[in-house]
């Protein structure tokens, strides 16, 4: 190798160049790499030797990516790392490179991290005089130097510490070595919690929780057991204290190594135990983590929880505890060094929280640190420590469940609560001395990608819908009846010039289509972010972007409402005549009211998403849907005349009805087959009023999409 040859890598594969010679990167068997992958383009990327290589994009979509920031050239120096629509790393590095240390979880790096958290080739650094220079390489989790995150290159000396994914490296003069997991403590240091009017929910709590250890937190109602862990996780802010693992703020960038498994089991039920780990993998895992490899991280996940042979089972078909244990496999995907979970005995049988709490007691045994909030005492000789808080979230005993018995005598749980409930502790209480914090800078969470993210979101959202074959009927027989309903419309010309007998035909057709049109659109958007409420907030916690959620939600919608228009509008052609000519695609009139009806539908449903993100339960679901159908059906146009109306006018242009029916009428030129119907501007039978309704709908559909995304962001458990 000479020392301006080029080097370039994907995954595990290696190519290497010489000057003279352009480089072809792309998904075309042509190129020179090839990179099967559909989110790269064809011809992605050409490489030239122009005084140094050269990285230069070929104006592809997907576009490529470097440090977070899309570039249309790049001029390797070293090395670099670049990303090709957001998804597939691509690696280049110049011959003459030395002392180049590569860190990361595949096995050709000189530092190798066991961590799934970690991208394949996660980052390099190279010697710079007494230290070293720190390149992250753009994975799914930055690069932290004593915490703060990395912006390009960062120099490093003797005592720092890289944080890459959930794993700690030290930095010494030879080199770089993985800080061993039992040095990682969750510290809660004299926090306290109280509500705006005043109420104290925590009174000054400290614990210095170990790796390997189990610590159950008990206690009377009111104790403040939930609120703790909430701190804990960095949901909520304490008013004084604080609480840090590894020695940095839980609200910061340490977030995801704590894997948090929520009272509620928020699973999408119609999958398998198997398919609800593959879809979260997905989402959590670094993009370069390959089919197989996801599929080991699921399979040990599952075998940690003993549901090896349950694994193909529908999660609605499980047992509670079964159930229970897919939630904790689900956080075990990332290896999360702490576990907190919130009443995960709740609701169970005693057999069943025996189960659960031994496999936490193992989990606890391979290393992590778990912390579980449970109301049953029953099974608390399997912790290490119990901390019982008594109501106002005051400390009132935290030792080993031996200890308790001692201090406490042949009292039992109830006379024990009682005592806590009376702030009466016994002599002697044991206490534990909290660990000195260390300095630490708050570090906002690392951003996924959000259309890789997204393209996961639509495959089990598809996957969802199949599972349920009585949904799925039901969106497409809804269109059919819908377009059935046309035969009650008096007389025989449908959307062609009428009879004089039947002269307002073509209008009620259109009424009947394109309110029928908002109405699927609304009945498909209208329960569904309410429904995953839970879920959503679950999986943001855990690195989903609300731009990804939403963006998954309109792509499988926006496929349902093609399909469900298409049915709609040749139902309604075969039952009656359709349109003799349109204005846009001329020939072919019944293809122009279809685009105008999917266009009014997914409008619709982009609203009605948007309103589902409002309501706090699914029983107020309906009344919105009514009302937002009533509304729609009233300011079409078709039916109650609104033009020239004052107030009546300006609010129809809030609805999509009234633009998809305007694009039908215009279609169908309502103006000129029926006589005496107001003279729109908007109903006139030429391509710029069609036109407009059409960018009309675009435009409504994209505020609602952004109100929607809006909405997500500042969504919060309630």
């Amino acid at each position: 190798m000479t020392s301006d040859d080029l080097v370039v890598s994907a995954g595990e594969r290696r190519w290497t160049f010489e000057p003279g010679v352009v480089v072809r990167v792309g998904r075309g068997p042509f190129n020179d790499v090839v990179l099967d992958d559909p989110a790269v383009s064809r011809d992605h990327l050409r490489v030239e030797f122009d005084g140094g290589w050269v990285v230069r994009d070929q104006g592809t979509s997907g576009g490529t990516w470097l440090g977070g920031r899309r570039v249309v050239e790049h001029r390797v120096v070293d090395e670099a790392v670049v990303r090709l629509s957001e998804v597939v790393d691509v690696g280049f590095r110049v011959g003459r490179v030395s002392s180049v240390v590569g860190i990361g979880r595949g096995p050709d790096n000189d530092v190798v991290l066991d961590d799934p958290l970690v991208s394949r080739r996660h980052a390099t650094a190279r010697r710079s005089g007494d230290g070293w220079l720190v390149t992250d390489l753009g994975g799914l989790n930055r690069t932290l130097v004593n915490g703060v995150e990395i912006a390009g290159d960062a120099f490093v000396g003797v005592g720092d510490v890289l944080t890459v994914g959930s794993t700690d490296v030290a930095v010494s003069a030879s080199g770089f070595t993985p800080v061993p997991v039992a040095e990682q403590h969750l510290v809660v240091d004299g926090v306290s919690f109280s509500l705006p009017d005043g109420k104290r929910l925590l009174s000054d709590v400290g614990i210095d929780i170990r790796p390997g250890e189990l610590i159950a937190v008990v206690g009377p109602s009111g104790a403040g057991k939930s609120t703790l862990l909430k701190v804990m996780t960095g949901e909520l802010t304490p008013s004084s204290g604080r609480v840090t693992y590894d020695g940095l703020d839980v609200r910061g960038s340490v977030r995801s190594r704590i894997g948090v498994v929520p009272q509620d089991d928020v699973l999408h039920l119609k999958l398998s135990a198997r398919k609800v780990l593959s879809y979260a993998a997905r989402l959590r895992l670094p993009a370069d983590t390959g089919r197989d490899e996801r599929r080991r991280v699921v399979a040990d996940a599952l075998a940690e929880v003993d549901l090896r042979e349950q694994a193909g089972t529908k999660v609605r078909s499980m047992s509670g505890g079964q159930r229970k244990r897919v939630s904790i496999a689900m956080e075990l995907l990332t290896s999360p060094p702490l576990l907190l979970l919130d009443e995960p005995t709740s609701g169970l049988d005693p057999n069943l929280d025996k189960q659960i709490m031994g496999s936490l007691r193992d989990i606890a045994d391979s290393g992590r640190s778990v912390v579980v909030v449970t109301h049953n005492p029953e099974n608390l000789a399997r912790c290490d420590r119990i901390l019982l808080l008594a109501p106002g979230g005051v400390p009132f005993f935290l030792g080993a469940p031996d200890e308790l018995m001692v201090r406490f005598g042949s009292a039992g749980w109830p006379e024990i609560f009682e005592a806590a409930a009376q702030h009466r502790p016994p002599e002697g209480t044991l206490t534990d001395a909290v660990r000195p914090p260390t300095a630490t800078a708050d570090v906002p969470q690392p951003l996924r990608s959000w259309p890789r993210q997204a393209a996961t979101l639509v495959a089990r959202h598809t996957r969802l819908i199949a599972a349920d074959l009585g949904y799925a009927a039901f969106l497409l027989l809804m269109p059919l009846v819908l377009a059935g309903l046309a035969l009650a419309v008096p007389g025989s010309a449908g959307l062609g010039p009428p009879d004089p007998n039947d002269p307002a035909e073509p209008t009620q057709m259109l009424v009947l289509l394109f309110v029928g049109a908002a109405f699927t659109g609304g009945a498909c958007g209208a329960r569904e972010i309410v429904a995953e409420r839970a879920i959503f907030l679950r999986e943001r916690a855990a690195g989903l972007r609300p731009r990804a959620y939403a963006a998954g939600k309109v792509v499988v919608f926006g496929v349902i409402a093609a399909v469900q228009s298409a049915l709609l509008v040749g139902g309604a052609v075969l039952a009656k005549p359709g349109p003799s000519g349109g204005v846009v695609l001329g020939g072919h009139p019944v293809l122009e009211l279809g685009i105008a009806l999917w266009l009014t539908a997914f409008a619709s449903c982009a609203m009605a998403l948007y309103a589902s993100a409002l309501v706090r339960s699914a029983e107020q679901v309906m009344p919105v849907l009514v009302v937002v159908v009533m509304a729609q059906l009233v300011l079409c146009g078709g039916m109650i005349p609104v033009t020239g109306r004052p107030v009546l006018d300006q609010l129809s242009w809030l609805t999509p009805s009234r633009w998809g029916y305007a694009a039908g009428a215009s279609t169908v030129d309502v103006l000129a087959i029926v006589p005496g119907v107001p003279d729109d501007d908007l109903w006139r039978h030429s391509a710029p009023w069609w036109g407009l309704s059409a960018a009309a709908l675009v435009a409504l559909a994209l505020v609602f999409v952004l109100l929607l995304v809006r909405r997500l962001t500042r969504l919060r458990a309630r």
